[in-house]
């Protein structure tokens, strides 16, 4: 079992990862707490489980003056979980730094993982990857190395990383097991728009690009191919900019009032999957693996897919 003095910098724990994993990479190491099993077990035997995914208790308040504690009858929304791990770096006294590392690590385990009190809302997944489409083929420090490299070379430049991982969050958000469709399409239109703003920091573009244009001029940049959803119509509006449109500005999706009509019923299509599966696509890429052969796979698919990065 390692220790949390493993490395000489900062130490921060973290959670919860049902996996017992070690990894060293440079100056990071992750390792799991003294803990580890009994923390693990416990939490499986949680009565709010469902489905690979644990929810939020119920809210309670505490009553004046008689001081008892009430249940109400709905959930407190935000809640917390107990820490599994710890991340040490070696040579960073930043938490920011490992907090941007935490996030990434969330991207490629496919679940959660926060370092905060308080950090799941709603639902969480109690499974590794149940939060991306991919699974890391050959060594997992290639992941953290190439986090860490984004974050190195992006220090004078500290929004990019705070849009990692408010697109990492917000594409996690869009999964929630009892959100509406129209509600996982705003979470995943805000994501990709995300992606959006840190793209064009990294590669900025001498003329402005539409809501229309948006997704299309991403996935050309990468050499990934365009969803049809995502091009351009021959009048210049593209599918999706159109439906988001007409969901934020006019509260009508697929031409009724929110959540009264569903997009893609009677086709093969489910396009928060797709939108989800771009976001995953881009944020990889955005990381600095862009010539992974993952990044450049159809998203019209439910396969996990092998992401290897070298």
């Amino acid at each position: 079992m390692q220790t949390m003095n493993k490395a000489a910098g900062l130490s921060i724990k973290f959670g919860y990862w049902p996996q017992y994993k070690t990894v060293s990479a440079g100056d990071v190491f992750v390792g799991p707490l003294s803990d580890y099993q009994q923390t693990v077990d416990a939490t499986e035997k949680s009565d709010g489980i469902d489905g690979q995914w644990i929810y939020a208790p119920l809210q309670q308040t505490r009553h004046f003056p008689s001081g008892r504690i009430i249940e109400r009858p709905f959930t407190s929304r935000i809640f917390g979980l107990p820490k599994t791990h710890f991340i040490s770096h070696g040579r960073s006294n930043s938490p920011d730094h490992l907090e941007f590392l935490i996030w990434c690590l969330s991207l490629f385990s496919g679940i959660r993982l926060t370092s905060t009190e308080a950090g799941f809302v709603d639902a969480t997944p109690i499974k590794s990857g149940k939060l991306n489409d991919f699974v890391v083929l050959g060594r997992f420090e290639n992941c953290v190395e190439l986090a860490e490299s984004f974050w190195i070379n992006n220090l004078n430049f500290p929004q990019r990383a705070d849009l990692v991982a408010g697109a990492i969050h917000t594409l996690f958000l869009s999964q929630g097991p009892q959100l509406l469709q129209y509600e996982r399409f705003i979470y995943c239109y805000t994501a990709l728009d995300t992606c959006f703003a840190l793209a064009a920091d990294l590669y900025p573009s001498k003329k402005r690009i539409t809501h229309s244009a948006r997704m299309e001029w991403m996935c050309n940049l990468f050499g990934m191919p365009v969803p049809d959803w995502a091009a351009p119509a021959s009048k210049g509006s593209s599918s999706i900019a159109v439906l988001r449109n007409a969901t934020m500005h006019e509260a009508r999706y697929m031409g009724q009032p929110l959540g009264f009509a569903l997009h893609g019923v009677g086709t093969n299509q489910n396009l928060p999957l797709e939108m989800k599966g771009l976001i995953c696509r881009l944020l990889v890429a955005l990381l600095g693996a862009s010539k992974a052969k993952y990044v450049t796979t159809l998203v019209n698919t439910r396969q996990r897919i092998g992401l290897q990065i070298s």
